[in-house]
């Protein structure tokens, strides 16, 4: 695939990056209130589960915002793009392994444990499409597998969404102390 190919294939979806990098920049904003709201049950040392589960969701949001960002630059080159998103799955997958090294560590049963593999591993297909992608776009400049970014954005911002909510109606039901 040409350069002036490529550029026109990911500009195709312009809209589309556009539209998840606001919303992704709207519910990090709502995260971050949410968080702040109830900072002292989710940064309570005896809570590294909850403080994993907030990490997770920002992460989460986090990646789609610069994802977005990446395939909004002008004139994208294949190369430039790989390298970006190479670096976003990378980060990514590191930070989720290491949340959910600390979430299972937390959980002692394993019907416990399956919520949060469950969550992870969405966040961890989508990485590993992430990295794919960026492959494909290094080896071969080949932009038709944009599509598969897609779904990883949207994977990203559907977990992020049922991660954050799940976590604050964990922490809402929770008896306050004082």
């Amino acid at each position: 695939m040409s350069q002036a190919a490529f550029s026109a294939a990911i500009t195709g979806w312009h809209d589309f990056y556009l539209a998840a990098a606001g919303a992704s920049a709207a519910l990090l904003g709502l995260l971050f209130v949410g968080v702040s709201i109830n900072l002292g049950a989710i940064a309570a040392q005896e809570r590294p589960d909850l403080r994993a589960r907030a990490g997770l969701a920002f992460s989460n949001l986090i990646y789609v915002l610069i994802v977005s960002l990446i395939l909004l630059i002008a004139d994208p080159e294949p190369h430039g793009i790989a390298i970006g998103l190479g670096a976003v799955a990378g980060i990514g997958l590191v930070r989720t392994v290491r949340g959910l090294y600390v979430s299972l560590r937390v959980q002692h049963r394993w019907r416990e444990r399956l919520p949060i593999v469950r969550r992870v591993g969405w966040t961890v297909a989508a990485d590993l499409v992430i990295a794919w992608v960026a492959i494909v776009f290094y080896t071969a400049g080949d932009a038709r597998i944009v599509i598969l970014l897609a779904a990883s954005v949207l994977i990203l911002t559907i977990g992020a969404a049922d991660v954050a909510w799940e976590m604050l109606v964990q922490v809402s039901q929770e008896p306050r102390l004082g």
